[in-house]
């Protein structure tokens, strides 16, 4: 069974590396107290926004069958949703109430991460809706707890996941052998790609502007992600 999910989603991963960064000068002024010359009121530029908040303690949730789980999530924190239903034999549907909407649709047992609340200025996510025949268990964590890819060295996974893409690299290679859909997400640049989205065993090429995030959607296959 395949699965696509068309979402775009943003995350502000450039924060991570630019917080701690000053503002540049614009090249542009005057000299106070030249002839003629007024001093810029301060009131007229409009102060630069402040940089998203990345952090939130890790909240866990556990159930059976289906449920309605309220979040304490916070809106303004891009999440990552780790979901286990070792023991699921029938469809899994994970949706929430945010423009994300859908975040994972599968069938049968299923480990893997997806991202939410990555988007800003959209309906973030206050409440997951779980379809599940078995017992489950749902953790949300900050960008902490992913994995982070290493240039030139293979990263091998199975299954939904998100990964972390240091600062040098431009390129990936995505491969799996899968029967399945696979498709992988790259962030930059303000923009997000659909890089990958192909049926079947697949080999593919494409740029990554490190730092960024990647989601691979591959619930079935195994695959390997080399970044360099």
């Amino acid at each position: 069974m395949t699965r696509v999910r068309g979402r775009v989603a943003v995350l502000l991963l450039a924060g991570l590396v630019t917080a701690s960064c000053s503002v540049q000068p614009s090249g542009r002024g005057v000299l106070l107290g030249s002839p003629g010359l007024d001093a810029p009121s301060s009131s007229s530029v409009p102060p630069p926004p402040p940089p998203r908040r990345l952090e939130a303690p890790t909240e866990t949730h556990t159930g059976k069958g289906d449920a309605t789980v309220r979040l304490s999530w916070p809106t303004d924190v891009p999440g990552y949703l780790t979901f286990d239903c070792p023991h699921c034999d029938a469809n899994i549907f994970v949706h929430t109430d945010g423009d994300e909407n859908s975040l994972i649709n599968a069938i049968g047992a299923y480990h893997g991460t997806v991202w939410f609340n990555v988007v800003e200025g959209r309906d973030p996510s206050h409440t997951l809706t779980i379809t599940a025949d078995s017992s489950w268990t749902a953790t949300l964590t900050d960008h902490h707890t992913l994995p982070t890819v290493t240039a030139g060295k293979p990263y091998a996974g199975k299954g939904d996941a998100v990964l972390v893409i240091p600062a040098g690299v431009s390129h990936a290679t995505f491969k799996t052998g899968s029967r399945g859909n696979s498709a992988v997400w790259v962030q930059g640049g303000g923009t997000m790609d659909l890089a990958v989205n192909e049926i079947g065993a697949t080999t593919a090429d494409f740029p990554v502007p490190g730092p960024t995030l990647v989601e691979v959607q591959a619930y079935e296959g195994q695959w390997t992600f080399t970044a360099s």
